[in-house]
């Protein structure tokens, strides 16, 4: 491993111009800061799609399977999203709509399918919950899922329920989950979670997690919860290989991440933000088994929700003595947001557990945690430059960081704290377009190229690396 890296967006990019910090104090506190020098694992494995990393890279099982078209906003149906997720064969789920989908009950992913939101017009596509009482969004005992720029934002429950997270992930392998945006869960935003199997080999990047829910619908009471990465039932679980990266948290009372795993690999939190915590920022347990992370390149921002008295980017707890917990930490930043007054990565605990070597090579590129909110704020949710903007509620939640403002709560109701949910806007047909729904992004394509003919879609062009299909999915994505 070299000790020198190469920032993806220029050494001059820096964290002054994302928070309110003096430049004698930021240039105090990188002075501390060590360089971080990890490339990510290299690997001549297939990979989902250009600049996909981590974990969940290899989610790949889709490859060569159906174009399916999503042509309507209804729950379930035909040309419903609901129809292409719930098949069991090999696809890639296409959209010729934009707007909202409200839901009546789950939408349970099945395996080798690539979810493409991109491929929406306009301002993309929304979820959120009608009669349902459940996450509006569960992977379950599924593999080779890829899921990309969907806002999923399910709002309180029309009764308490315990199970209303923003995604599931649940006993599941070789899942990527990329630019997504996900709000108004009154459980966690996102979970990971293992019952009597495996959870492994999984990707969450270039996403927003914000405003869990408080005082909503959760049985509890209060609520706001982040990421839980390793919660588990049953027996004879294993739980790791899970990456992490260049996502935003804001606005989360706790589980920014919470987490936990066993022997079979370790978690990695690598150049993310997280903002604004209530009470607790990262919580590392190892009562389900071997727990190993590696912690590194990530902003950590105390905000107005944030208590005074709870100021470690990273707590540990030892729940069982027969277990390992083993955190690498390297090249992060904990501070106020305002005032920029540092305050520790590492609690007592987690320091008496820290280890000078990362728990196996590092799965994804790390850059310097210099980089990591230019990068976050520029990139993260279901924003694509150029062509889809990041709407009402993600722009707010980004300019809370961008513009220095540093304000947001933790919010209860999203109609009376925040206005509701946006207009998600049908947009229109670009120039050129072929009439079926999806923007243009033939370059190097036949003019004739049709999307929903297998000889076509998957057919490579002479000298071509991938098929048709991955380069047009690729450009709309503006993948690297």
């Amino acid at each position: 491993m070299s000790d020198v890296i190469t920032p993806p967006l220029g050494t001059h990019v820096t964290v002054v111009n994302s928070i309110r910090v003096s430049v004698a104090m930021y240039l105090r506190l990188l002075t501390c800061l060590l360089a971080v020098g990890f490339a990510g694992i290299a690997s001549s494995e297939p990979i989902a799609f250009p600049g996909a990393i981590g974990f969940g890279a290899g989610a790949i099982g889709w490859r060569g399977g159906e174009v399916i078209a999503v042509t309507t906003l209804e729950d379930k149906g035909e040309g419903s999203l609901r129809a292409c997720v719930e098949l069991d064969v090999p696809r890639v789920c296409v959209f010729q709509v934009s707007g909202t989908i409200e839901l009546d009950s789950e939408l349970r992913v099945g395996s080798n399918v690539y979810v493409a939101g991109q491929t929406a017009p306009g301002d993309g596509i929304q979820l959120k919950l009608r009669d349902s009482i459940r996450s509006p969004l569960v992977i379950k005992g599924a593999h080779d899922v890829v899921i990309r720029f969907l806002k999923v934002r399910p709002g309180p429950s029309i009764e308490d329920s315990p199970a209303v997270d923003g995604i599931t992930i649940e006993n599941a392998e070789r899942i990527y989950i990329d630019h997504v945006s996900v709000m108004f869960a009154t459980d966690e935003n996102i979970n990971v979670h293992v019952s009597s199997s495996t959870a492994a080999d999984i990707t969450i990047a270039n996403s927003i997690f914000a405003y869990g829910l408080d005082k909503a619908t959760h049985p509890k009471g209060a609520h706001s919860k982040g990421a839980l990465i390793c919660s588990h039932e049953g027996s004879d679980n294993a739980c790791g290989r899970i990456t992490l990266t260049r996502n935003l948290f804001a606005h989360n009372r706790d589980r920014n991440p919470d987490l936990k795993a066993t022997d079979i690999g370790p978690i990695e939190v690598i150049n993310n933000v997280f903002y604004n915590a209530g009470s607790q920022f990262g919580e590392f347990y190892n009562n389900l088994g071997t727990t190993r992370v590696n912690y590194v390149g990530n902003v950590v921002l105390a905000g107005p929700s944030t208590r005074k008295d709870r100021r470690f980017a990273v707590e540990a707890f030892l729940m069982d003595p027969q277990n390992l917990i083993e955190i690498f930490a390297k090249d992060n930043i904990a501070m106020d947001c305002k005032t920029a007054i540092p305050f520790e990565v590492l609690d007592p605990v987690a320091k008496d557990h820290q280890v000078a070597t990362p728990a196996d090579p590092i799965a994804s590129p790390v850059f310097s945690v210099s980089e990591t909110m230019t990068y976050v704020l520029d990139r993260a949710g279901d924003q694509i430059p150029g062509t889809r903007e990041a709407d009402d509620l993600d722009a707010r939640v980004l300019n809370h960081l961008r513009n220095r403002n540093c304000d947001g709560r933790i919010v209860d109701d999203p109609l009376a704290d925040l206005g509701g949910w946006p207009e998600i806007s049908a947009g229109r047909e670009p120039a050129g377009s072929d009439g079926s729904g999806l923007a243009d992004a033939r370059d190097g394509l036949r003019p004739s190229f049709d999307l929903y003919d297998p000889q076509d879609a998957w057919a490579k062009l002479p000298g071509a690396e991938t098929s048709n299909l991955e380069h047009y999915l690729a450009r709309l994505a503006g993948d690297a």
